[in-house]
């Protein structure tokens, strides 16, 4: 396995070294490379594409520090530059969304373009904070495999539809095997990490690469309303709305996020 050490955890990461643009994926909370695996397999024969496990998620080591948003993003930094992978096409979901437009804002530069899938630029809603702290304490005592503890969880990351949908059970039992074996610590850092991260609403005017924005329709975790206000926000983005999805979209209707994507990374633009 591919790991880099960055600020004192190994990150895992696996890069297809295709000969195309290069394209980094960032995956959300509790997920990992992963979920992008419909979205690389589709891609991989045109683009170079890199997926990074953030520290402490999926296959990556965790660290002892380095869990707010701001640090992930000195992670990536990182990785681009380590990677050469600069400029980048970076695609960001939910947490790696977070992530995704801070970069995007502040070093435009070092990108082609942003893809955002269920994510916001506004602060973590206070309204939240109190599930969501207890959630964190009986996942640090058990992890994420207690019954009750997976239904609430998969009803925030999963749309209706595609948790009652049999044929979607293996995709479903996968992860929460990956859940089971997530470390605990790292886990819960990450949750208390991304609640405390500030409002960064108003540095969307930075962002000047072109924007996708997909949005799920039912997303239960980051309703639409968040994507459509970062798409009022950043100058001639895109704005797409999956029906029928909630918050895990390339995992949901991977052929509806890749054709997304197709079309939007096909789109003649000037610059690099």
């Amino acid at each position: 396995m591919p790991t880099m050490r960055v600020r004192g955890a190994d990150l895992h990461y696996e890069d297809s070294a295709g000969m195309g643009e290069p394209i980094l994926f960032l995956h959300g909370f509790l997920f990992d490379g992963r979920q992008f695996d419909a979205q690389v397999a589709a891609l991989r024969d045109r683009y170079r594409c890199v997926t990074v496990d953030f520290r402490g998620q999926g296959r990556s080591a965790p660290g002892r520090g380095g869990y707010q948003v701001e640090q992930h993003v000195a992670d990536v930094l990182t990785v681009i530059r380590t990677l050469g992978l600069a400029p980048v096409h970076l695609v960001g979901l939910s947490m790696g969304g977070f992530v995704g437009l801070r970069i995007a804002a502040r070093q435009p530069d070092l990108l082609r373009s942003l893809t955002l899938l269920n994510t916001s630029a506004a602060a973590h809603a206070r309204t939240k904070f109190p599930k969501q702290l207890l959630l964190a304490a009986i996942a640090r005592a058990t992890g994420v495999r207690v019954r009750p503890i997976v239904a609430g969880v998969e009803a925030e990351l999963y749309g209706p539809a595609f948790r009652a949908d049999p044929a979607r059970a293996p995709v479903r039992e996968a992860w929460r095997q990956r859940w089971a074996r997530a470390d605990r610590a790292a886990l819960v850092r990450t949750l208390l990490g991304f609640m405390i991260r500030p409002d960064v609403r108003d540095e969307l005017g930075g962002v000047s690469v072109p924007t996708l924005i997909i949005a799920g329709a039912v997303d239960a975790s980051l309703p639409p309303v968040h994507s459509r206000d970062v798409h009022a926000r950043i100058a001639g983005s895109t704005l797409v709305e999956l029906p029928e999805v909630g918050h895990s979209s390339p995992i949901e209707d991977p052929a509806a996020v890749t054709r997304a994507m197709e079309e939007f990374l096909a789109t003649p633009r000037v610059g690099p």
